[in-house]
């Protein structure tokens, strides 16, 4: 799989009635210092499209974009994951190391640590949920 390059947001996932969410601010500053292009794609299948509604994951299949899913309520999580999204977010804290485990991982399969030989492995067999409940 090709390196993640830019990232789109749903608005729901960015702030509310109130102002940014307060992990939106650090979140941004990281990516963006990882060279990451937020809020506009690159090609679709290096965009991930952050979302927390089924339409949303939809929209991003639609596009051939990597749907990710934050995970705000964990009972509606729970619903969403029937939506197949390629991965799961509590925060957008999680976003920068995400990225990192899906470069080194794929780094580490394109240099021979893949048994089957393809030099990717799906990002669908990624752990991807950083919580307690997803063992890495």
């Amino acid at each position: 799989m090709p390196p993640i390059k830019a990232i789109v947001f749903e608005d729901c996932c960015l702030a509310d009635a109130d102002g940014l969410y307060e992990d939106v601010a650090p979140a941004l500053r990281e990516l963006e210092a990882m060279g990451i292009r937020l809020h506009s794609p690159a090609e679709p299948e290096r965009t991930m499209y952050i979302t927390d509604n089924a339409a949303g994951l939809a929209k991003a299949k639609a596009a051939g974009m990597i749907p990710i899913l934050l995970m705000n309520d964990p009972d509606e999580a729970q619903r969403l994951t029937t939506h197949n999204p390629a991965g799961g977010i509590v925060s957008l804290l999680e976003l920068p190391d995400f990225i990192r485990l899906v470069a080194a991982r794929d780094t580490g399969a394109s240099s021979g640590g893949n048994e089957g030989g393809s030099g990717s492995v799906p990002l669908t067999h990624y752990p991807v949920a950083f919580n307690e409940r997803t063992p890495l």
